[in-house]
């Protein structure tokens, strides 16, 4: 009865070793950065990037002589934001599709994703084909990610940044 109990734990142990985590086991961090035409990158929300981890840490820059800001999501946000990276992360692969769109001259926008080994992907990017938006993986998931980050850059990414 023992060594049942212990091969029953062992094989308990070891299934846990390789098992996904949920959400969280399709990526380690989201980050997007932008360029503004017309504006100063202090006052362009993103230039200097807005990076989210998988445990909803989050971090504003580094600007220019390191200042960075960081914080936390809700809950509810960290939850939102899993479930939409791990979709891409779990769906993105092959080229990227790239779709029409009107842009300006100087403004650009990436996502990229990076997953637990550490390996990134860009998942969406308007300026680096004139004239496209290109992005990898469904573009309904890349689309809502990319909502996401939008929302919670609104909410957490300080203008100015760096403060004056």
């Amino acid at each position: 009865m023992r060594t049942r109990a212990l091969l029953t734990a062992s094989v308990l142990v070891l299934a846990g070793c390789g098992a996904r985590g949920g959400p969280d086991a399709e990526w380690s961090q989201v980050s997007e950065h932008t360029t503004c035409e017309a504006l100063a990158p202090s006052h362009c929300v993103g230039a200097y990037g807005f990076t989210v981890r998988s445990d909803g840490h989050y971090t504003v820059g580094p600007a220019p002589g390191g200042v960075a800001l960081e914080g936390a999501l809700t809950d509810a946000q960290r939850s939102q934001l899993s479930t939409d990276a791990a979709g891409v992360a779990a769906a993105a692969s092959g080229s990227p599709q790239c779709v029409p769109i009107n842009t300006l001259a100087g403004v650009t926008d990436r996502v990229d994703l990076v997953d637990p080994r550490g390996a990134g992907m860009r998942v969406y990017d308007l300026g680096g084909t004139p004239g496209s938006a290109c992005y990898v993986g469904p573009l309904e998931g890349v689309d809502r990610l990319h909502g996401d980050l939008a929302t919670l850059m609104a909410r957490y990414y300080p203008r100015p940044f760096p403060p004056s």
